[in-house]
C-alpha cells in the first residue's frame, strides 16, 4: 500500500507543472523581459537588441512577415514586385504605396517624407546612425507624392525589399 501511495505521489508531482505550463498564456497577456531596460527607444541610435526589439512595438515599416516567414503589407498597399511594376524591370528600384488612413499616435498622416526623413538621417556621415549599414546600396529615396516612396539601389538589386521591411528581418 506505501508503495502504490509513493507511486500516486510521485506521478502526481510529476504531472504537476505540465498543468502549470499548460495554463500559461492562456489570457494572452505577454510580458517581454531583458535583464536590462531599453537605453533608448530610437533603434537608430542602438545596434542593442532590447533597444531594436522595444522600437519595434512603436515603430512599423512597410512590410512583415506572417508566423509562416511571407511578407505581408503591413503600412504599404502591396509587396511590390517586378512583376506588379513596385520593382523596376533592372532591379534599381523599388516603389511602395503607403495604405490609406496610417497615421501617427498624434492624428497625423504618415506620408513618404517621414520615410525619406529616416533615410536621411540615418545615413547622414555626423548623425551616428549605429544601423546606417541598413541602408548600403541604397542612393536615395524620393517622395513623389504624399504616399509613395521610390528607394533607389546604386546597381540591381534582386532582394530590394529588406531596407522597407521588418522587424529587421535580415
Amino acid at each position: 500500500m506505501k508503495r502504490t501511495s509513493l507511486m500516486l505521489g510521485a506521478a502526481a508531482l510529476a504531472l504537476a507543472p505540465a498543468a502549470a505550463l499548460a495554463e500559461r498564456g492562456a489570457s494572452g497577456h505577454l510580458n517581454i523581459i531583458y535583464w536590462q531596460a531599453p537605453s533608448t527607444l530610437n533603434p537608430f541610435l542602438s545596434g542593442g537588441t532590447k533597444e531594436i526589439e522595444s522600437a519595434s512595438l512603436v515603430l512599423e515599416s512597410m512590410a512583415r512577415f506572417d508566423d509562416t516567414g511571407t511578407m505581408v503589407p503591413w503600412l504599404a498597399e502591396s509587396i511590390p514586385t517586378v512583376e506588379n511594376g513596385g520593382v523596376s524591370e533592372d532591379l534599381t528600384s523599388i516603389t511602395w504605396t503607403i495604405r490609406e488612413g496610417v497615421m501617427w499616435s498624434d492624428g497625423s498622416p504618415l506620408t513618404s517624407e517621414d520615410f525619406a526623413f529616416t533615410y536621411e538621417y540615418c545615413t547622414h556621415p555626423e548623425g551616428g546612425c549605429a544601423q546606417s549599414s541598413f541602408f548600403d546600396g541604397v542612393t536615395s529615396v524620393d517622395t513623389p507624392d504624399e504616399r509613395t516612396v521610390v528607394v533607389n539601389f546604386e546597381g540591381s538589386t534582386p532582394s530590394p525589399t529588406p531596407p522597407s521591411s521588418g522587424p529587421r528581418a535580415r
